[in-house]
């Protein structure tokens, strides 16, 4: 892990092409976009997300296509949009990683990715601020299902060396297991879900771990019902102050989610 200082740049639109692809997992599906202008991409860190626009097939849009021509064509074509986090930024290769979960019921973004060939044009506009990671917290709690995995492993590359860092991960089964940067620092627990609801195990693990310390600093992201919980733990019975507690609602089981998430 490397020490790195969180800034607050900007977003923007950029339209990018598909370099490449490959599977993380069986269900997550890593996408690497390319563009000449992604040298000038300057990360926010860690859990930075980019709004993908998404356009009815047939949908003619201007070029060049820039954040102007998208809000003059939103009054007839309002493009589906859906938030991802950046999982790596790579601006000396003019490289940007996306990884993406493929769901059973596919929306417009997981239908995308399970299907997206080099050469495939991405639109999205972004990044966002991120989290800051505290180097001088005597702990971090990293709480989340598959949707926070690219975040997770971002915010690990930030803490400070060998910070004391407890990760604990919901996936569906072992098989979405995958490696992430961690050092001597780091405990990591990975949960299966298998037919349970999703984040039902992270919720119900999460509620045997004893108080953290004071000070602890807790990142989570997953399913809503589930990030409802976790913060009543950390707010109503850990007794964390406010501002240590960063709980972000992914997604919402049953419901097409576009580019909001609550904090």
């Amino acid at each position: 892990m490397t020490k790195h200082r969180n800034t607050r740049r900007p977003g923007r639109l950029w339209v990018t092409t598909v370099r490449r692809t490959r599977l993380v997992t069986p269900h997550m599906r890593r996408v690497t976009l390319t563009s000449p202008e992604l040298a000038q991409f300057e990360s926010n860190g860690t859990d930075q997300h980019i709004a993908a626009y998404f356009y009815d097939e047939g949908v003619e849009l201007p070029r060049p296509f820039t954040a102007e021509a998208a809000r003059s064509l939103y009054a007839r074509y309002k493009p589906a949009l859906r938030r991802y986090t950046i999982r790596e930024a790579r601006p000396e290769a003019c490289e940007v990683d996306i990884d993406f979960v493929l769901h059973t019921e596919a929306g417009p973004a997981s239908d995308w990715a399970a299907n997206a060939d080099e050469g495939d044009e991405f639109i999205w506009f972004g990044p966002t601020p991120a989290y800051t990671v505290d180097a001088e917290a005597p702990e971090h709690l990293l709480l989340g299902d598959e949707t926070a995995v690219p975040a997770i492993a971002a915010i690990l590359e930030h803490a400070p060396e060998n910070a004391p860092v407890r990760v604990i991960v919901e996936v569906a089964g072992p098989e979405d297991e995958q490696s992430l940067p961690t050092t001597a620092g780091t405990s990591l627990t990975w949960l299966h879900r298998g037919g349970d609801r999703p984040g039902a195990a992270l919720a119900r693990v999460a509620a045997t771990l004893p108080a953290p310390s004071p000070g602890t600093k807790l990142w989570g992201a997953a399913e809503r019902d589930a990030i409802t919980l976790l913060r009543r733990l950390a707010l109503d019975t850990w007794n964390l102050p406010r501002p240590d507690v960063h709980l972000t609602a992914y997604w919402t089981l049953g419901v097409e989610q576009d580019a909001d998430r609550d904090d």
